[in-house]
């Protein structure tokens, strides 16, 4: 199945919020309110407005999701937060329909899980940017003006971080993406990815990507709260899985408020991600390993996922 994408968006067109995973409690007006300043609509689905630990039950999820992504007259679709919830109705969604309507779908963290399913099943290029939450924080106004730049069909490229003085304080990083033969001036693949932890919780399930998939991938990273642990936790699986050593390339977001609780001690996941991916390849196979603003912290910079991208002096970009 070829690859399809999503219908640019602009003013005048209805964006529809939805709660996909934990229940809400932003300030729906207030997101209204932005919304109609950047010359939209705003529809909320019923979850937006339920109380609990869920925005609905899977099954009212789900509903409302596959309304959202196929029925309704709405042009687009963004998740007002995460939490927890999304991987209980994967089985649920109407992939074929979500295919057929191609809109677009916004969301992150917990939001992993949808964005990798619509691409297995679907073949729907998805975004991972900032959701309805991040919108109405105080000083996130460049983040979201550039996630419409991306829906509206302006942003075709992101540039990404600098390693010199990055937060791992990784010198030999640096210097190893220094050389040619370790890390290629240029790469090209799919991306996918998005949250560590939900990443590793769908793996061997039927809405994570196969093998032969990830050989062609740049896989993204990022995650928030997991102490250093749990970070290599993670990496051991996506490491036994294959994963690290197949990918083509490795862009790293933020890892926000990863440390231990006790020691303040820091994982430096950049030196052990190439631990872990240079294992079973030969030299020349090493992946591009990178940063880029993304994730739980700021700035958050929104990037097309199932999209085939192209890295080349220090920028992402796509047709």
């Amino acid at each position: 199945m070829d690859w399809c994408y999503p219908a640019k968006i602009k003013p005048g067109m209805t964006i529809a919020f939805t709660a996909p995973a934990s229940a809400s409690e932003e300030d729906m007006d207030a997101l209204r309110a932005l919304v109609e300043a950047a010359g939209y609509r705003a529809v909320f689905g019923e979850s937006c407005f339920r109380r609990g630990e869920y925005g609905g039950t899977p099954e009212e999820q789900a509903n409302e999701l596959n309304y959202f992504l196929t029925d309704a007259s709405c042009d687009a679709v963004v998740a007002v937060r995460g939490g927890y919830g999304c991987a209980r109705y994967l089985d649920r969604l109407d992939y074929t329909g979500i295919r057929r309507a191609a809109k677009p779908l916004v969301g992150y963290s917990d939001c992993t899980s949808l964005l990798q399913a619509i691409g297995v099943h679907s073949r729907l290029v998805t975004y991972h940017g900032p959701m309805g939450v991040d919108w109405l924080r105080s000083g996130r106004e460049s983040d979201v003006a550039d996630l419409w730049d991306l829906l509206e069909g302006r942003k075709k490229e992101q540039v990404l971080l600098s390693n010199d003085g990055d937060a791992s304080g990784n010198d030999e990083l640096s210097e190893l993406q220094e050389r040619p033969s370790l890390f290629p001036r240029r790469i090209e693949g799919r991306l996918w990815g998005g949250n560590a932890t939900v990443l590793c919780s769908i793996s061997g399930t039927a809405y994570m990507p196969s093998l032969a998939e990830w050989q062609e991938a740049i896989l993204i990273l990022e995650d928030i709260g997991e102490p250093p642990y749990k970070l290599d936790r993670l990496l051991q699986q996506l490491r036994l899985q294959g994963i690290l050593r197949s990918v083509r390339g490795i862009l790293l977001g933020t890892f926000t408020d990863c440390k231990d609780e006790d020691t303040n001690e820091i994982y430096d996941m950049e030196r052990m991600i190439i631990t872990y991916a240079m294992e079973g390849r030969t030299t020349g196979d090493i992946p591009f390993i990178g940063h880029i603003p993304l994730g739980h912290g700021a700035p958050h910079k929104a990037l097309p996922i199932g999209q085939w991208v192209h890295i080349e002096n220090g920028c992402i970009s796509w047709t």
